[in-house]
């Protein structure tokens, strides 16, 4: 019998990249914050009680996150999932971001190196992340995400939109990043799942490249006209970059930026 995954989340770009990569293997129970998915749930972060009924009819072996809302009502829910799930044989997957390393742009990270947050973003992340970790410690899985691509994602639909208006895209030259590609989130999520790992993910390429460069071949790969690109310029070169080092995670699941141009084509 499938394991139940219940996913908060699940109508998001990233909650849609997990749906197909566990989908097979998985019974997923969606739940979406504005609008209930097929056979799912409608639960905004500001409902941490109809999330408690959730909870106990369905009863998921697991738990993944990528829910959105104010930072406080959020904090709050997932102050609320985690005692429910603390001290059950359950686990909870919550989906992060290279914004808790945002204070510190001068080299790329790594899950060993502790967050450095600047922005509102990168703090609250970083605060729900330790927050989790002291209630559920070893029950817990974070994958901090990289920007996400795919051939269809938000993104590229920007890239397309401002080729198509001539309108002024603003660009970073002076960023080195890496990235993640979309279908690369659901692949670790069922290797992490199916292995029993847990603690800190960076799911995202080994490698990093500059950010307009990037986007330049990202236009190439998918055949769009050049957007007018306008420079938005640094004092010095920054990285905007995590970059995976848990051993546990074997090479055929890492990937290059040329992995991730070449899956875009």
């Amino acid at each position: 019998m499938k394991k139940k995954v219940l996913l908060l989340g699940s109508n998001s770009f990233v909650g849609q990249s997990i749906i197909s990569g566990l989908g097979d293997s998985y019974q997923i129970i969606p739940a979406a914050g504005h609008h209930a998915p097929k056979n799912g749930y409608q639960l905004p972060a500001e409902e941490p009680n109809k999330l408690l009924e959730i909870l106990a009819y369905e009863n998921p072996e697991i738990v993944i996150s990528s829910i959105r809302g104010d930072y406080p009502s959020q904090m709050s829910f997932h102050k609320t999932l985690a005692d429910w799930l603390s001290g059950k044989r359950k686990r909870l997957l919550y989906i992060s971001t290279a914004n808790v390393f945002d204070g510190d742009l001068s080299k790329p990270w790594t899950e060993h190196d502790p967050p450095v947050p600047e922005s509102d973003y990168g703090s609250f992340k970083r605060d729900c992340e330790t927050m989790l970790g002291n209630i559920l410690e070893n029950q817990l899985i974070i994958f901090r995400l990289a920007a996400v691509w795919s051939a269809d994602c938000p993104r590229v639909q920007r890239l397309k939109l401002h080729s198509q208006n001539r309108e002024p895209y603003y660009t970073y030259p002076d960023y080195k990043i890496n990235v993640t590609l979309a279908g690369q989130i659901g692949t670790y999520a069922k290797y992490v799942l199916e292995n029993n790992l847990h603690g800190i993910f960076h799911v995202g390429t080994t490698d990093t490249v500059n950010y307009f460069s990037f986007e330049k071949m990202v236009c190439e790969a998918l055949h769009i006209d050049l957007p007018q690109f306008v420079a938005e310029t640094e004092s010095a070169e920054s990285f905007f970059a995590l970059l995976p080092a848990r051993k546990e995670i074997p090479d055929s699941l890492q990937m290059s930026v040329a992995d991730v141009l070449s899956a875009l084509k």
